[in-house]
């Protein structure tokens, strides 16, 4: 690969993280949530304490909420494009400490190797286009542990420093789980060498420090802000009991331990089946570098196998090291002699890239998109893919990735407002905001969904009933002017009692049907014929 083709595929992955950033609304599950938090930090300044519907929210300190609600404050916006750009600042770091470290540790072709995987992988292409924490988390201990290596190897002589300040940013951007991802990936790195010798010159006892300090601060703020019931739902609930399976955390995510060891090979499509013959391949010449990245995937994945919640987002720490193990296979099989079964992993790859460059524009069509759209689409994929793919100097692995990584800079802009139309709840939030003109609206158990996009989108706040009593008793009083529900979540007792007490609001003045989207978010208001009774 030489300097003119790792600087091309370079501007392809930044050209990739940039599509698909301003034209779709905001999506479920999680990124409703994060704006809003986003976008209430950037109207009430309070950057320490992040808020969602105007009250606390304890799950995560507040970095990345405060990095996305300084983003609206500069540009003086909600836009969920503007909100995004923390997204894009974190995953072009990421990607940024992937190419320059692995660069300086393996070289030029295998640093951009690595970094087109990395780029091009189903779920952090997906993420790194949200506003998620995790593209946070992903560059904080990309970063720490890229440093460890370098000044291991003596390659960066403040490598360790910055190791322990990242440490420090990860536990600020999502907890402990930014801690102990790179510790244990270390601790297994120096198991399998037997050289604990690192100890006294990687700055133990000053980074500790550092670590233990920002932990600490971060608990005094909460005591401060609200007492032990801000630690011990931070702490307890949220760290511990998000990791043990004790009973403590009553949330979702509970899943088996081989969770990831089956969900991986979708998440991390294409590119994760060359896991399989990057592990089997024999004579693996296990260099320091290598150890550690090994280390690093396989302490991840059995650390976070561990823990009781399980998403296939939580993996993605893991990542920049699988894009290593992967780009280094690539490169032995394409440097030297290739096995019979490592051409057959080449070949699945290679069958599924061409079915899926076939099956997109048929799913678009499918979808409601334009005929015209998908097969211009098509017709310029498939020139750019052949000349990739003839190209002189490139061998086909390498053509692969690049191959790859285009069809998704193709096809993003074009299929990302289509899949909107069919994902958005926008329309319904700023319908139903337009309409209670910021009258009362009380709901019962809704999701953080809701109560994100109805202020973001709406300009409204709901206030949400978690206790079924108070929420019965409140309909009975008629001190609510409209009820933003979700009708599977009300017993037959709840149903009769608002229909009763309220009308299933119209879209609009003149009544065209009601406020409904998919038939599971409803909007009711109070009728005019009802008085409370005293």
């Amino acid at each position: 690969m030489n300097r003119k083709t790792v600087r091309i595929s370079l501007l392809i992955v930044i050209v990739l993280q940039l599509v698909g950033i301003f034209d779709h609304s905001l999506w479920s599950p999680d990124e409703p949530r994060v704006a809003e938090i986003a976008r209430e930090i950037s109207e009430t300044g309070e950057y320490v304490i992040p808020h969602l519907s105007k009250r606390p929210f304890l799950e995560k300190p507040p970095l990345y909420f405060a990095t996305a609600g300084f983003f609206y404050h500069v540009f003086d916006t909600h836009t969920e494009g503007i909100g995004r750009l923390a997204s894009v600042t974190f995953s072009l770091g990421t990607l940024a400490v992937v190419f320059f470290g692995i660069k300086r540790l393996m070289g030029e072709e295998t640093g951009c190797l690595s970094t087109m995987i990395l780029a091009s992988s189903f779920l952090f292409f997906l993420v790194s286009h949200k506003m998620l924490v995790d593209n946070a988390l992903v560059f904080f201990t990309t970063s720490a542990l890229i440093s460890f290596i370098l000044g291991y190897k003596e390659r960066l002589s403040w490598g360790f420093k910055v190791f322990w300040i990242c440490l420090a940013l990860a536990f600020m951007t999502k907890g402990a789980v930014g801690i102990g991802i790179p510790i244990v990936a270390v601790g297994l790195f120096m198991l399998w060498k037997f050289d604990f010798s690192v100890l006294k010159r990687m700055w133990l006892i000053p980074g500790a420090t550092l670590v233990a300090v920002t932990m600490f601060t971060w608990g005094l703020i909460l005591y401060l802000k609200g007492g032990i019931e801000y630690l011990n739902t931070f702490y307890v609930y949220d760290q511990i009991g998000r990791f043990l399976s004790s009973g403590i955390y009553r949330g979702g995510h509970i899943r088996p331990f081989y969770y990831y060891l089956k969900d991986i090979w979708a998440d991390a499509a294409p590119w994760s089946i060359f896991l399989i013959p990057a592990f089997i391949r024999k004579k693996v010449q296990f260099d320091d570098t290598k150890r550690f990245m090994y280390s690093w995937f396989i302490s991840g994945f059995i650390l976070l196998s561990l823990a009781s919640t399980k998403r296939g987002v939580y993996m993605l720490p893991m990542y920049p090291a699988m894009a290593f193990i992967i780009a280094s296979w690539m490169r032995e099989v394409t440097s030297n002699e290739i096995s019979r079964i490592e051409k057959i992993f080449l070949m699945t790859v290679e069958t599924m890239i061409l079915i899926a460059g076939i099956v997109m524009p048929t799913l678009f069509v499918y979808i409601g998109g334009s005929f015209i759209k998908a097969f211009t689409t098509l017709a310029i994929s498939a020139i750019v893919f052949w000349q990739i793919w003839k190209s002189k100097g490139l061998r086909p692995a390498y053509s692969l990735v690049i191959g790859w990584t285009v069809l998704l800079v193709m096809w993003t802009p074009v299929a990302v407002p289509t899949v909107d139309q069919m994902k958005t709840l926008k329309p319904f939030f700023t319908r139903v905001g337009r309409e209670v003109a910021h009258k009362k609206v009380i709901g019962f158990e809704l999701t953080e969904t809701v109560e994100a996009l109805s202020p973001f989108y709406g300009s409204f706040y709901v206030d949400n009933i978690e206790n079924r009593d108070i929420f019965s008793s409140m309909l009975k009083e008629g001190t609510a002017n409209y009820i933003l529900v979700l009708p599977s979540r009300l017993d037959d007792g709840l149903k009769r009692l608002i229909s009763s007490r309220y009308l299933l609001s119209d879209s609009v003045a003149h009544g065209k049907g009601p406020i409904r989207i998919r038939k599971d978010i409803e909007l009711w208001r109070i009728k005019n014929s009802y008085k409370p009774t005293s």
